[in-house]
């Protein structure tokens, strides 16, 4: 007997009819469907009509006791849908795992393209370019996040990330922390009623704070300037012999200016070469 097929069905991630036809089909004709939360994804269905069939929840909770049953199903000849709260399964979203063993079972995974967050963020970024990369969540563990967006000093196209409202105002000081005065793009609440994108410098939204923390946001960071994203490089040597008569702190401040670059980087190469 042929295994049934996975079917990644992207859902609204605000306005309910941003879905496709296609998605429409798919879940008006699977017999099972498996969702983060079975009453958003019973409204969603009742908004356009389709006869509810067997929902079962899937989410990071359960994930793994919900495998077995979901792979009985397939074995049995029968498909199935996977759909998460908002926009594409499989996109930090609890979906990847079951595609990985699906895949690795050989059971056909299909994808239908439809509603996500990070096209629309970063096409609204101003950050416009063929290149950059998707991240997701970043680690929440220090040692762990600041290796990564030491990562994007030199990076030098455009970051996209998610993230929830309440590690917004963290992340945003860890961003500046480390890359120093950034240019970014914060999307919020995409496709729905209070929908906006604010754009600046890291700096200058932190200083003056006046993000609405509601909803769910996507950040776009411009990518590192290609002049100065090396660091050290032999102007930082001759930058410091320049000013060296000014004290450690006041030149990191300026010096991060200068190499775009933050200015805990700027202060540990003032303190190294100094003693050195």
């Amino acid at each position: 007997m042929r295994n049934g097929v996975i079917f990644l069905v992207p859902v609204p991630i605000g306005n309910l009819r941003d879905i496709t036809l296609r998605a429409l089909d798919i879940l008006a004709e699977v017999p099972l469907i498996a969702c983060e939360d079975t009453r958003k994804t019973a409204f969603l269905l009742g908004e356009h009509n389709i006869p509810i069939p067997k929902l079962v929840s899937f989410h990071k909770f359960n994930e793994r006791s919900r495998e077995d049953m979901l792979f009985q199903h397939l074995e049995s000849g029968q498909n199935l849908a996977i759909v998460s709260d908002a926009g594409s399964p499989a996109i930090s979203d609890p979906a990847l795992g079951i595609v990985k063993k699906a895949v690795a079972m050989g059971i056909d995974v299909i994808a239908l393209p439809g509603p996500t967050a990070l096209i629309p963020a970063f096409s609204v970024s101003g950050f416009g370019d063929s290149r950059f990369q998707f991240l997701g969540f970043l680690p929440t563990r220090k040692k762990e996040l600041d290796s990564l967006l030491k990562e994007l000093l030199t990076y030098p196209y455009p970051t996209v990330i998610y993230e929830s409202v309440h590690h917004l105002r963290n992340t945003l000081e860890n961003l500046h922390r480390v890359l120093g005065d950034r240019q970014i793009s914060i999307s919020r609440e995409i496709s729905k009623l209070f929908e906006e994108c604010l754009r600046g410098s890291l700096r200058e939204i932190l200083e003056d704070y006046q993000i609405t923390e509601k909803g769910e946001f996507v950040i776009v960071i411009a990518g590192a300037n290609p002049e100065i994203q090396v660091f050290p490089n032999p102007e930082a040597e001759a930058f410091l012999e320049q000013n060296k008569d000014m004290k450690s702190k006041p030149l990191a401040v300026l010096m991060a200016e200068h190499f775009g670059i933050s200015k805990n980087q700027a202060y540990e190469y003032i303190t190294r070469q100094r003693k050195a």
